[in-house]
């Protein structure tokens, strides 16, 4: 999941989306709020932390292109990740 939302912010940018070819061309206080989303242990407590944090970003991402659309999608993916 947290590829895809890359491969979003990479596309809003206008910056290649595919295989993260673009993400070092993202602003740095774009890059630097994803590093929340990575997983530091494969503990269930952590990978739950950071399926909630990309799963905020997605949102935020959403909200960004399509504020209906994360209207929407809000419930279901809080509710996923939590």
């Amino acid at each position: 999941m947290r590829e895809r939302v890359l491969a979003l912010i990479c596309l809003r940018h206008g910056v290649p989306a595919v295989q993260g070819r673009g993400v070092d061309s993202l602003p740095r206080d774009v890059t630097g709020a994803l590093t929340e989303t990575l997983v530091r242990t494969v503990d269930v407590a952590e990978l739950r932390r950071a399926f909630a944090v990309v799963t905020d970003t997605l949102l935020r991402e959403t909200t960004l292109v399509d504020r209906e659309l994360a209207a929407r999608l809000c419930g279901p993916l809080k509710e996923l990740a939590s």
